[in-house]
């Protein structure tokens, strides 16, 4: 029942919201990209999943959000609390409702296996930071079973590298390119301190299918999120891209493996 409960409350959100979403984009009625952060925090509330937030996403300058990432579940964990921009593989806005919701977000799909495009998906992305548009990034370049991150892919970066000076703001002054890692831990499932053996139902990782895992999460009785959000820092400070992945693996890593363990 409680799977047929919940997607009774999926549908009622979106009979609700998702009209205004559309017509409001297609318009660029002022306040449009807010409105798919109140899908997302719907989905939330129809799933149960409870985020509780550590520090808090920068706001002003333009900023490349790093996360780690472990399911499907992380968009609308990160559509909630961040006013940001995915960058996703191209294959994912084939997903079922999620794709959709993505492209609602004005999601960037990129192909990593097309290496003809990477120039000009790379002057997509400096565009839309130039033009004040926030983005999130998952540089793992796929997903991990939640209690470790996977070594961080530093060509993903490059994006960086050319846009670390953007343009004038009002004041004619520049704005440097801010990062701010994330970290994302899947704190307790069904009241119960997340482990091994349960991470399965939330991660969404390896060869596991996605509409028996969605199916499996809509069973859940309660799933809690810690969404951490560390220090923004330049990407003026560092010298390569290989420099600033290494550090947002290790900010990253460090403070999931802390909140596992209960620090």
């Amino acid at each position: 029942m409680r799977e047929y409960y919940r997607i009774f409350k999926i549908l009622l959100y979106f009979a609700v919201l998702l009209p205004p979403t559309i017509i409001f984009k297609k318009l660029k009625f002022p306040g449009y990209k807010a409105w798919p952060h109140l899908v997302h925090r719907s989905l939330c509330n129809a799933l149960n999943v409870k985020v509780r937030t550590y520090g808090d996403p920068l706001e002003g300058p333009p900023t490349l959000f790093v996360s780690n990432h472990v399911s499907w579940i992380d968009i609308i964990v990160l559509g909630h609390v961040i006013k940001a921009c995915f960058i996703a593989k191209k294959e994912m806005s084939d997903w079922p409702v999620l794709g959709y919701l993505s492209s609602l977000q004005r999601t960037i799909f990129i192909d990593r296996e097309k290496r003809s495009d990477i120039a000009e998906q790379k002057k997509v992305l400096q565009d839309r930071m130039h033009n004040g548009d926030n983005l999130i990034l998952f540089p793992e370049g796929t997903t991990s079973d939640g209690g470790s991150v996977l070594p961080f892919k530093s060509s993903l970066f490059g994006i960086t590298e050319t846009a670390m000076h953007l343009q004038p703001d009002e004041q004619g002054r520049i704005q440097e390119l801010m990062v701010q890692p994330v970290t994302l831990v899947y704190k307790r499932i069904n009241n119960m301190p997340t482990i091994r053996s349960s991470r399965s139902s939330v991660a969404w990782y390896g060869d596991a299918e996605m509409a028996p895992h969605v199916k499996g999460v809509l069973n859940l009785l309660k799933i809690e999120v810690e969404v951490h959000f560390h220090e923004p820092v330049s990407r003026n400070i560092f010298k390569t891209r290989k420099e600033l992945s290494a550090y947002c693996q290790r900010t990253i890593e460090n403070r999931l493996i802390s909140s596992l363990r209960g620090r």
